[in-house]
């Protein structure tokens, strides 16, 4: 199937006023989560009355687990760097309370006698993928709407687009989201938006709410009306579009989902994928602009390195640059000796290339600040910026609100 047939039957899951579906409350309306509420919530079919997370006064967070048989239950995850051992009562009913945790949206699951569990009262998921795995999510409310909450005003649309890969010959999906009023718009700028090695295509919308934040800085005139692209970053097939396998193009890679092809001096298969097949297709089938000015690329983790491939080795095509937590380190500057010993090839390209990491982020937070002070060693400009946090989502999704203003300028 040519690309060019691929009808984006737009699934278009209008995941408009919030993405109810996609990132739903942990169980019933937040009321029904505080202290004193929600009782007869998650009963299920024997055993008693659980309910799982539990929304406190003061913004702690108590966890259960039904489980009479087991020995240890602990909970851990997004949850500010805190972790608990639960306690079981007479009926069998593991508890613990975490925090009291600022306003965010936090990912955790439980861990039974070694094997890590989901939380079975809660259907609030992140998918994952690998050996990540999903988790559950809960929402600590703040005092009213946060920038990642729905609030009123216009809403942007969420497509979810399946494609045939001619760089990797399998089926994928690419998420695009478009702004409110859309449909009146034309030649809009456009950003392709990477997860990381823990998420796959609708990780910035189903958790990082990627949509709700463009929303409310687009309705509040902070940041310009854009597109915004989120593809796979591993090179399988997509489980939306038929069973997950691994293109048969697709070298062993190092590093989950990109690895060698995320900080590679050499184009790599994601890149190609991106710039040859998702590229033609937004550009044929969406109302955005194929000049450079109005291209920017960006991504965690995972996605800040394979961020750093794609806009290293084609820097013509991008003026802003955007790079989170990024799986990148001082070894830049061997992997790309070009841009190194010439840094006016990008210096003359990018308007904006920022770099972020988290103050306690311990898994990548050497590296990039290893990799800032090769940027800087080298004169490559860059802006560098070390925020609250450690390796989550809970930096993400404050470093896009951060960062969407100044796309486009």
């Amino acid at each position: 199937m040519k690309v060019s047939r691929i009808a984006l039957f737009a699934v278009s899951i209008a995941l408009m006023a919030g993405v109810a579906i996609a990132q739903a409350p942990a169980g019933p309306p937040q009321a029904a989560q505080t202290e004193g509420r929600g009782a007869g919530r998650g009963r299920g079919g024997r055993g008693p009355m659980v309910v799982s997370p539990q929304i406190n006064s003061d913004r702690s967070i108590t966890f259960r687990y039904y489980d009479p048989n087991a020995q240890k239950v602990t909970v851990s995850g997004e949850l500010g760097g805190q972790s608990a051992t639960l306690t079981k009562s007479e009926d069998g009913v593991w508890s613990a309370t975490i925090g009291p945790l600022p306003p965010d949206i936090y990912a955790y699951s439980f861990n039974v006698d070694g094997v890590t569990a989901l939380d079975p009262r809660n259907p609030n998921t992140k998918y994952g993928y690998g050996g990540f795995g999903a988790t559950s999510v809960v929402e600590v409310p703040g005092d009213g709407p946060q920038f990642y909450d729905a609030q009123p005003g216009p809403h942007g649309q969420v497509r979810i687009v399946p494609y045939i890969s001619k760089t990797l010959e399998v089926s994928r999906t690419v998420w695009v989201y478009t702004p409110p009023n859309y449909e009146k718009e034309k030649d809009l700028p456009v950003l392709y938006l990477l997860h990381g090695a823990g998420d796959v295509e609708s990780g910035w919308v189903m958790i990082g709410r990627a949509n709700i934040i463009l929303d409310n800085l687009i309705n509040a005139g902070r940041a310009k009306p854009m597109v915004v692209v989120m593809p796979l970053g591993h090179t399988i097939q997509s489980w939306w579009t038929g069973p997950a396998e691994n293109s048969p193009n697709a070298p062993a890679q190092a590093f989950p989902g990109g690895g060698r092809g995320a900080q590679s001096g050499e184009l790599q298969l994601f890149g190609k994928d991106l710039i040859n097949d998702v590229m033609p297709l937004v550009e044929s089938n969406f109302k955005v602009s194929k000049k450079a000015e109005d291209r920017a690329i960006g991504g965690l983790s995972m996605g800040g390195g394979q961020t750093l491939n794609v806009a290293f080795n084609r820097p013509e095509l991008f003026r802003y640059v955007v790079m989170m937590s990024p799986a990148a380190g001082p070894q830049a500057e061997q992997q790309y000796p070009k841009i190194f010993s010439d840094p006016s090839i990008v210096n003359k390209q990018f308007k904006l290339f920022w770099v972020g990491v988290g103050k306690d982020d311990t898994l990548v937070g050497p590296g990039v600040h290893g990799f800032d002070a090769a940027l800087t060693k080298a004169g490559i400009d860059h802006k560098f910026v070390v925020g609250e946090g450690r390796h989550e989502w809970t930096v993400w999704r404050h470093n896009l609100n951060d960062v969407a203003p100044m796309l486009f300028r």
